[in-house]
Formats: structure tokens, C-alpha cells, sequence
């Protein structure tokens, strides 16, 4: 597998693997923009519906995300999200009536579409609580973005049964949400991944499933900083549970809904009027098959009276204003774990290797990566050159107990054409310099004691700069890895 599609090959190729071990078999250059994804793969499921996208996004990872609505004859038909994986694979997520479900095409071009399981959306979802006390919020500044981190959790045996990449799909279902914010005019909202973990235990879409999810994600919120739980499993007896409001769910993975109606508990919201009482928290059937988001799902909107959609107001102001209640619980939503001062990197092994790229900068120029610890990896920076760094770290294996696993890490300097080792702070010219990369891998053959099964865990490692003692960025590293 190359070392990352966003990385140019100037001069030969090779394995991943061997590209780590000797960083000599290859040449890399500036990081590239990400390319939207061919029409051509996902026009059989759309039918005649035509696709309108939205902005390209470039995940740190190497992933790039596009999302948008589905139009039809009669204006919106339903939506679309699409993630494109470094290694050139791609997800679709399709909803559009009477074609739901998950297009993958690997990335030697073998499609797959699995039909979405349809759930009844208005059955009974929720586990009535008052959530816990979150810290108190400053007001986000006009403009600004209030972010939601959410880490999300897959079983097993949901993996086995959708047989998805981890990353992309927990990427695609947090994009689910944010097109649904702002189709509605919610645009200073967002929903963002801060990691992903993998747990062998069968974990159920039932009411106790929605409790073990929470009670284990919950409990990690200090090593992972994030604010809700997010839990994909099989089985059970709903498409998805989530306590309302509150800040966790768990959702069935054979859907493409249940994780943004689900949400939409958790912010406080109920199906239809009046399932909730004589207030505007509810979802909204417009007519004409045109459901909202909790009163149907059919289309990609949370209720709201500002907004028309072909000719029909999707929401009233005294019933179902689900884009309201959003505005007044983004503070509780976002404020569950401090906001992360630093960069985050998010590691699944099915990723092969992911990146974290800090910004150039005019104090900026001699940066590497260090541990905090000697028992991780390199805790001060040198001259170096090229190389590989082992890192250590102990992750949780299924048998709960933390086992320490070695990843290869590399660090690269915007306009040098090799890697060198992660702590080095050289130059491949005294006035080249600018953005720095963190490549980050597991591999196999690197951890053979390893018993079968997954390891979840973070790392802390820190950014510093030889000639500015007075600066450093944090880098919360999530790792999920498969032995």
C-alpha cells in the first residue's frame, strides 16, 4: 500500500512497510488537494437523481469528505455523503427513496451496495434522563464554530456484519448529521470525530446496549476528550436507543439513519407532535412524503419553520423547531470535555498509516515530534536524518488489560523529498522548512506477542521547535488497532 495517496511519488514505489523501514525507496513531495469522486461511481444508485455536492473537505488523515442533497423531478429526493480513503476506496452513503444503503468500492474498483435494514422511525427510541452537568460555556464568538467531538464505537461483530471501514463510516455518519444542520440553517453547529474504538464485546441495539456504550465511553472521556458516545452494533430490538437529552446513543450499523435521528434525542427532541408534549421539540412531516429528521427521516433536515424546501415549510415555530433546540443545546453538547488545545490524530490499522500536518509558521522551521515519555518513544529533539521511530504504547486489549503495542513513526518538512525520524528537527535545506506532517503505522510483523484480537488506546505526543523553547503543540494521538 503506498505511504498516502496525498503524498506524490516522484521516484519509485513500494510497500508501506518498506517505505517506514528505510524511507529511501521513495520520494515525497507537498501534500496535494483532494479530488472529488468520479459521478461515474455512484450513478447507478442515484438513479436519475442528480447529485448536488457540497464543499470538498480534507480530513487530517487523508480522508476526503463530500456531502449533499439528491435532486429529483420533484425537487429533494434524499441525500448523499461520500468518503474517499487514502488508498483511493470509497464510501457512499445513499439515501434515497426506495435506494437506501452503503455503496463501497474497494480500492481495485470491486463495488459492493448493501441495502439499508429499514427501521420503523417512530417507535419507541428513548431513554428519558436528565443529563449530567456539563462545564459552563462561554458564548461562541459571532461567527464561530461550536464543535461537537464525539468518539465512536464499533463492535465486532457490526464490522463483521457490514464489513466496513471503521474510519470512513464513522466519518460518513458524523457528515450525516452536519449536512442535516445545514440543510436546516444551522450552520454554526458541527459535529466532529475525536477517535474511534473497536470492542469485541456483543454490545446490543436495546436499552441496555445504549447503557454498557455509555458506560464505556464515558469512562474515557479523560484520555480521549470528547463530548458524546456514539456506540454501531447488531442485534437488538430498534434501529437505534439514545437517552433524551443526553449524550449517548447506540445504532444499528445496517442503517444510514438511525445515528442523525438518534442525535436529534439527544439534543432533546421527539418524533412527531406531540409525542414530547405542547412544545416545538419535534421532528416535522411536511407532506408529500417529505419527513424531517425524527418525524420519518426521509430527508436529510432537522425541523424548522425558517427554512421552505420545495414549496412546503418544514417546520412551526410552536411545534417543530428541531434547529432551535439545537442553537440552545450546542453549549451542553460541546462543553462535556474541554475544548483540546493542540492537534488530534486518529489511527485505525485499516488506514494502513494516517497523517497530522501542522501549519507553517515564521517561528516554525526546525519542528520535530517527541514523546512524553522515554517508555513511548524520543522525549527531546535531535539533528537526525532518515529513519524510522518505534513508539510504544500501552493499549487495552479484550481482555482488559493494557498490552504495549509498537507503531513506526516519520516526520515530514513541506518541500524535502525524504522522511526522517519523527524527532529530528533537520532541514534538507537551511531555508526550506514550513508545514510539518506526523505519519503514523502499525504493523503486524512489529508485534507478533501480540495476542489475536483489537487494542484500543491514546498516545500524548508533543511538537516542539529547536530555536523557540517557548513553543509547542500538543498532538492527542487515538489509536485503534487490529492484531
Amino acid at each position: 500500500m503506498p505511504l498516502n495517496p496525498l503524498y506524490k511519488v516522484i521516484a519509485g514505489t513500494c510497500a508501506l512497510s518498506w517505505v517506514l523501514a528505510t524511507t529511501g525507496c521513495a520520494q515525497v513531495s507537498s501534500v496535494e488537494a483532494p479530488v472529488p469522486v468520479s459521478a461515474d461511481v455512484y450513478a447507478d444508485q442515484i438513479g436519475e437523481s442528480r447529485f448536488e455536492p457540497g464543499a470538498l473537505q480534507q480530513q487530517a488523515s487523508g480522508y476526503s469528505v463530500q456531502s449533499g442533497n439528491l435532486l429529483g423531478k420533484q425537487g429533494v429526493s434524499g441525500a448523499m455523503v461520500v468518503i474517499r480513503a487514502p488508498d483511493g476506496a470509497v464510501t457512499v452513503f445513499v439515501d434515497r427513496e426506495g435506494n437506501r444503503g452503503l455503496l463501497q468500492v474497494d480500492a481495485s474498483g470491486k463495488r459492493t451496495f448493501t441495502p439499508d435494514v429499514e427501521f420503523d422511525p417512530l417507535q419507541l427510541d428513548t431513554v428519558e434522563d436528565k443529563p449530567q452537568e456539563t462545564r459552563p460555556s462561554a458564548l461562541p464568538a459571532p461567527g464561530a464554530v461550536t464543535y461537537v467531538d464525539a468518539l465512536v464505537g464499533f463492535t465486532t461483530q457490526a464490522l463483521a456484519a457490514r464489513e466496513v471501514d471503521p474510519y470512513a463510516f464513522a466519518l460518513g455518519q458524523m457528515e450525516w448529521v452536519n449536512l442535516s444542520l445545514r440543510n436546516s440553517a444551522v450552520r454554526n453547529i458541527e459535529l466532529r470525530l475525536a477517535g474511534v474504538l473497536v470492542t469485541q464485546e456483543d454490545i446490543p441495539v436495546t436499552t441496555v446496549g445504549l447503557s454498557t456504550w455509555q458506560q464505556r465511553l464515558t469512562a474515557l472521556r479523560s484520555s480521549y476528550r470528547h463530548d458524546i458516545n456514539v456506540g454501531f452494533s447488531v442485534g437488538g430490538d430498534a434501529g437505534g436507543w439514545a437517552y433524551r437529552p443526553g449524550y449517548s446513543s447506540v445504532n444499528s450499523i445496517h442503517g444510514t439513519s438511525p445515528f442523525k435521528h438518534e442525535m436529534g434525542h439527544n439534543v432533546g427532541g421527539a418524533h412527531c407532535y406531540p409525542a414530547a408534549g405542547d412544545n416545538y421539540r419535534h421532528g416535522f412531516d411536511a407532506g408529500g412524503g417529505f419527513t424531517t429528521n425524527l418525524c420519518g427521516n426521509s430527508r436529510p433536515y432537522y425541523s424548522t419553520p425558517d427554512i421552505s424546501v420545495d414549496g412546503r415549510v418544514i417546520g412551526d415555530a410552536k411545534t417543530a423547531d428541531m434547529a432551535r433546540l439545537w442553537r440552545e443545546q450546542a453549549g451542553r453538547l460541546s462543553s462535556y470535555s474541554p475544548a483540546l488545545a493542540g492537534e488530534r490524530l486518529i489511527y485505525v490499522s485499516t488506514q494502513g498509516a494516517a497523517q497530522v500536518t501542522l501549519p507553517a509558521g515564521n517561528a516554525r522551521r526546525r519542528v520535530g515530534v517527541v514523546a512524553l515519555s522515554t517508555e513511548v518513544g524520543p522525549i527531546s529533539l535531535v539533528y537526525g536524518g532518515q529513519g524510522v521511530t518505534t513508539l510504544t504504547v500501552k493499549l487495552q486489549g479484550a481482555d482488559g488489560r493494557q498490552h504495549p503495542v509498537n507503531f513506526r513513526a516519520l516526520r515530514h518538512m513541506s518541500g524535502c523529498p525524504q522522511t526522517t525520524t519523527m524527532n529530528s528537527y533537520q532541514l534538507c535545506h537551511p531555508d526550506s522548512g514550513g508545514a510539518m506532517t506526523l505519519i503514523l503505522s502499525y504493523e503486524v510483523e512489529d508485534n507478533l506477542q501480540l495476542p489475536a484480537g483489537w487494542y484500543n488506546g491514546t498516545v500524548e505526543l508533543k511538537a516542539l521547535d529547536v530555536d523557540n523553547s517557548n513553543w509547542s503543540v500538543p498532538i492527542l494521538v487515538t489509536m485503534a488497532v487490529r492484531r
